[in-house]
């Protein structure tokens, strides 16, 4: 049987080769989880990372031994969910195989078509300010984890402020997805007051225009719960065409042998 080994850092051979056999760029959401993750390592062949109880990342060399590899690790370091793309298609194909199932849990935007929002008197949006950090923080308290967090994604030159009539209404953020800094990951929060106004998707499309004006790609996601998010972003011209999806792990796993393509 293979055997997996906890390793105290990623093989970043395999995780290069992971990264590049994705058709899309990885989720950024998926990408936070993995850089604080517990890596497992079948030496050479395959690797996985599980954020505290899930699995959070999955890739075998040879693809065609993904259902094996992965059943020999839920043997080795149990665990009853797990996180993908729906268009990791490897590992959907692995879990397919297995006969696990799979619940879609978020929506990935990869696409988006270019539109033009009507705008609002007196909108502004513009690179924030050090004055700027501790408004934003108090607007986006329900967005941002800490107070920490906008202070370094202000140090990264990632946070924009916008502004109706001189007031702070919410915030933008830009995160690169590795370290070209040609993929980045958009995201906005808008100040409970100022909300369902029209501003998310006013914020949203300002930083994709400012992105894609330097030659540069935004991709954004959100959850499935949270559908005036996915509107939001869908008004900014954002299509979604996949989903982050949730693997559920039987008790026992079966040999059942399912299709070959993502949801």
């Amino acid at each position: 049987m293979s055997t997996f080994l906890r390793v105290a850092n990623l093989p970043l051979a395999l995780r290069s080769q992971y990264l590049a056999s994705l058709p899309e760029p990885q989720e950024w959401f998926l990408e936070e989880l993995v850089r604080s993750g517990e890596v497992w390592e079948l030496p050479g062949e395959a690797y996985a990372v599980f954020h505290g109880v899930n699995l959070v990342e999955f890739f075998a060399v040879n693809s065609t031994k993904g259902a094996m590899h992965l059943s020999a690790l839920v043997r080795q370091k149990p665990f009853k969910k797990g996180l993908c793309k729906s268009f990791d298609y490897d590992l959907i194909d692995a879990v397919k195989t297995l006969g696990w199932t799979m619940d879609k849990t978020g929506f990935l935007f990869r696409k988006r078509n270019q539109i033009i929002l009507n705008t609002v008197a007196n909108f502004q949006l513009a690179k924030a300010r050090a004055t700027d950090l501790g408004a934003a923080w108090a607007a986006g308290r329900d967005f941002f984890a800490s107070r920490d967090e906008v202070d370094q994604i202000f140090q990264a030159d990632g946070l924009w402020i916008a502004f109706k009539d001189g007031h702070l209404v919410g915030s933008g953020v830009m995160t690169p997805i590795d370290e070209t800094g040609n993929v980045m990951d958009i995201g906005m929060v808008v100040q409970p007051s100022h909300r369902n106004k029209g501003f998310a998707s006013l914020i949203v499309s300002g930083l994709a225009n400012v992105l894609e004006s330097e030659g540069k790609r935004p991709i954004c996601g959100c959850a499935h719960s949270n559908p005036a998010s996915k509107a939001a972003l869908e008004k900014a011209g954002f299509v979604s065409e996949h989903r982050l999806v949730q693997m559920n792990v039987p008790d026992e796993c079966s040999d059942c042998f399912g299709g070959s393509r993502p949801l």
